[in-house]
């Protein structure tokens, strides 16, 4: 299997986890106080929209295998990074 293919399996992997942990953090979230729930609801937002983006990139790694695909890859990483730490905060905040 090429490198590309195995990274976009394991990116996708990673994703999939993380809509399972965002639905875990939603049913978490309906107990909070209004302040807090609104708060942590603007924070998962944001992570759904990353993994939205994220999908896309993926996506486009599928039309775009060899030039920009380096480019693409760091894209993915970076919105993988930015989603655990956010996921890292909302463990913070939800202790």
């Amino acid at each position: 299997m090429s490198t590309i293919e195995t990274y976009k399996q394991e990116i996708e992997t990673q994703l999939d986890l993380a809509r399972e942990k965002l639905v875990e953090l939603k049913t978490k979230i309906r107990g909070f106080s209004d302040t807090q729930r609104i708060e942590s609801l603007e924070e998962v937002e944001e992570l759904e929209s990353i993994a939205s983006n994220m999908k896309t990139k993926i996506n486009e790694l599928n039309k775009e295998m060899d030039d920009s695909w380096e480019q693409i890859k760091g894209d993915i990483d970076s919105a993988q990074s930015r989603i655990n730490e956010a996921f890292a905060r909302l463990n913070r905040s939800l202790v």
